[in-house]
């Protein structure tokens, strides 16, 4: 019998345009729009040619499916996290197999179901106590707030501590590290790690060390202290080596608390910002929202046990991730030789897909570019092939920690809304600024209006 050769690469667009739009410098701002002109003109499947490999673009929901279910020995991770090394060194978000899979199933534990019904009371707590600072009038930046309240959560769950006093220096730090990321994909990015006077390498290597001396400063104290918390942190410090009996390396505990202290917080608050954003252009939404907020809790605030019972304010966020996820692209490369639905990819190939322009194909979403959270309840999401909404990535890489991020958003969201709106400064579109994560372009300002003037607890 005569073997079926394989099909030829599909049609993808010029490699120079590709380099324009691609190779950083300094900036990804024209990276989204570059992704969806390549669905909109070439389809599905596209390719074409880099200096190092050839490029693949998905947005077939079955095909993403196979990417994200790929085995970890023939797909690693993508040039981007694996320059995010750089500031995360080997944590879950950016290691390989084997360690991965190892360091996952160490982690896991922390995020099972009645851990995070325990978290609960803490998001809640903590929204709470944002709103009470939160003057009826006062004008604030809301991603700022968002951002802040969610590292509040992250560090009291997963860490039992208090890193209030560290907010700004955090955030500080982190937004220096993220603005170091575009420039951190050029052609000769490893090159100008190693220039000291380098104003990139120069703030990036004061953003991390901030952040070492603040993640440092909490495993010491927790090593000192020798108790038990019931925490990431010490499971961390506990877990010993099947073979040898030895603890696990403290960079490695510094490379998983900060994983876990930065992605805990930033993908939430991201998608919580957004949220915020969305409810203001959208007042029919918002009132939806109240409603039923309204009808679940009267005139208390949220308690663990309404999770399921916020089926509305779930399809809110569900809404706002579909349209501004903050994790927006995923980049593989393959090692291995690697079937594609009917192609073969050679070792060197690099896949992406993107979150931002699948969650908007019109094949599979009524009106894409509309706010409409109703599509998640009444039945039009339910034919969704797998694939098509990947807002924490899938299969083995899926993020461990999908449910708490879920739990935070809805009670969050529900708290704040229960007891205050935000009303818009600025209606002008937002801007994406397209980093690690989507963040916002520019910050939400928005002015607090108190909703309930007495909320019982």
């Amino acid at each position: 019998m005569t073997a079926v050769a394989a099909p030829a690469p599909p049609a993808g667009p010029p490699t120079l345009a590709a380099l324009r739009n691609l190779s950083s410098s300094g900036s990804l701002a024209r990276m989204p729009a570059f992704l969806a002109g390549i669905a909109r003109d070439y389809g599905p499947v596209a390719s074409w040619r880099m200096p190092g490999g050839r490029f693949w673009f998905v947005d077939e929901p079955a095909l993403i499916d196979q990417i994200l279910t790929a085995n970890g020995y023939d797909l690693i991770k993508g040039r981007g996290l694996r320059r995010m090394r750089r500031l995360l060194g080997q944590g879950l978000v950016t290691s390989d197999e084997p360690l991965h899979l190892r360091q996952r199933r160490l982690v896991q534990p922390a995020f099972h179901r009645e851990r995070v019904a325990r978290y609960a009371e803490t998001m809640i707590a903590a929204a709470r106590r944002t709103a009470d600072a939160l003057a009826d009038g006062t004008d604030v930046a809301v991603d700022a707030v968002m951002n802040r309240l969610t590292l509040r959560v992250a560090a009291a769950t997963l860490f039992s501590a208090d890193v209030d006093d560290d907010a700004d220096a955090i955030g500080r730090a982190l937004s220096n590290a993220m603005a170091s990321f575009p420039s951190s994909m050029g052609v000769f990015a490893e090159l100008y790690d190693l220039i000291p006077w380098n104003p990139a390498t120069r703030r990036f290597r004061a953003a991390r060390a901030e952040l070492d001396t603040i993640v440092f400063r909490l495993i010491d104290e927790r090593r000192r202290d020798g108790s038990d918390h019931g925490d990431l942190l010490s499971m961390l410090l506990a877990t010993r080596d099947d073979e040898d009996g030895s603890a696990m390396p403290v960079e490695l505990v510094r490379d998983e608390t900060l994983t876990l202290l930065l992605a805990g917080h930033e993908t939430t608050a991201t998608a919580l910002a957004w949220t915020w954003d969305a409810l203001a252009r959208n007042p029919e939404a918002e009132a939806k929202l109240h409603a039923e907020l309204d009808a679940v809790l009267g005139d208390r605030d949220p308690v663990p046990a309404d999770y399921p019972r916020l089926s509305y304010t779930h399809d809110v966020v569900a809404e706002s991730m579909r349209l501004r996820p903050p994790a927006w692209v995923l980049g593989r490369r393959v090692i291995r030789p690697f079937k594609l639905g009917a192609w073969e990819l050679e070792p060197g190939s690099m896949i992406l897909t993107s979150q931002l322009v699948t969650h908007r194909n019109p094949r599979f979403w009524n009106e894409p570019d509309a706010f409409r959270p109703e599509r998640w309840s009444n039945g039009e999401t339910a034919a969704l092939p797998r694939g098509a909404y990947f807002p924490f990535g899938g299969g083995n890489r899926v993020c461990v920690g999908e449910s708490f991020a879920w739990t935070e958003a809805v009670l969050v969201l529900a708290t704040l809304a229960q007891r205050l709106r935000m009303r818009p400064l600025d209606l002008s579109e937002v801007p994406l600024e397209p980093l690690v994560t989507l963040r916002p372009g520019r910050p939400i300002r928005m002015r607090v209006e108190g909703r309930r003037t007495a909320v019982s607890v």
